[in-house]
């Protein structure tokens, strides 16, 4: 059992009904915003100071619950699907939960996370996706190189992003199914992903500053080649 915290990631919980949500935790204040969404569902309306208390954090909007771990999808769940967004590396919550935000709102996209030298999905990651999590498929692999392998072999085109490289990302063609590859914050794209790219496009910049992170670039180049 984990405790999310912030209104629509609660509320996203309690609509996508993928993990059993045991109980909501709401300040007085907010009952009835919440006490129709919960049918069936305890609820149990407390002061902010000990919302305060049994979250650690201050935001957590006056909304929690507690509910079962976070189910991870099958990578054979994804195969389905036209967009995947594969994350090598990326180890911040907030841009994780940016991302699959930004991945599940633009495209519908499922999301590729390696056991390994990246980010879960906590309940900080929960609240930084605005509860798009209980919607999106999170896969989390043991090899991501193998993930992207077994992607191309269900008919995906990995496209990865690399601000070094040559082809704009307006150049590159569309595909039925793509599979957006992104790196790290601090290590990009690791020289073993780059073996499994079909191809490698950047963001075209007005000027020479650059410094896009993964959460931003990802809602761009998502926005661009899923049109």
């Amino acid at each position: 059992m984990e405790i999310i915290y912030g209104v629509n990631p609660v509320k996203e919980a309690i609509k996508a009904g993928r993990r059993r949500v045991f109980e909501v935790m709401v300040a007085r204040e907010q009952y009835e915003d919440i006490v129709g969404l919960a049918k069936g569902i305890p609820i149990n309306p407390l002061s902010r100071r000990e919302l305060d208390t049994i979250a650690g954090i201050k935001n957590h909007q006056g909304v929690m619950a507690k509910v079962a771990p976070y189910p991870y999808a099958d990578l054979m769940d994804l195969m389905e699907l036209s967009t995947v967004v594969l994350l090598d590396s990326v180890e911040d919550p907030q841009n994780l939960g940016a991302v699959i935000r930004s991945a599940y709102a633009l495209a519908g996209a499922g999301i590729v996370i390696p056991a390994d030298r990246s980010a879960s999905v906590t309940p900080a990651v929960v609240k930084a996706s605005a509860g798009a999590v209980e919607h999106a498929l999170v896969a989390r692999v043991a090899n991501l190189r193998q993930a992207a392998k077994e992607l191309k072999k269900g008919g995906f085109w990995t496209i990865g992003l690399d601000a070094q490289a040559k082809e704009p990302l307006q150049s590159v063609p569309a595909f039925d199914k793509f599979a957006l590859v992104l790196g790290g914050e601090d290590t990009g794209l690791r020289p073993v992903m780059h073996k499994e790219l079909d191809l490698l496009a950047s963001i075209p910049m007005r000027t020479s500053f650059n410094s896009l992170n993964v959460a931003q670039s990802a809602a761009i180049a998502l926005y661009a080649l899923a049109r």
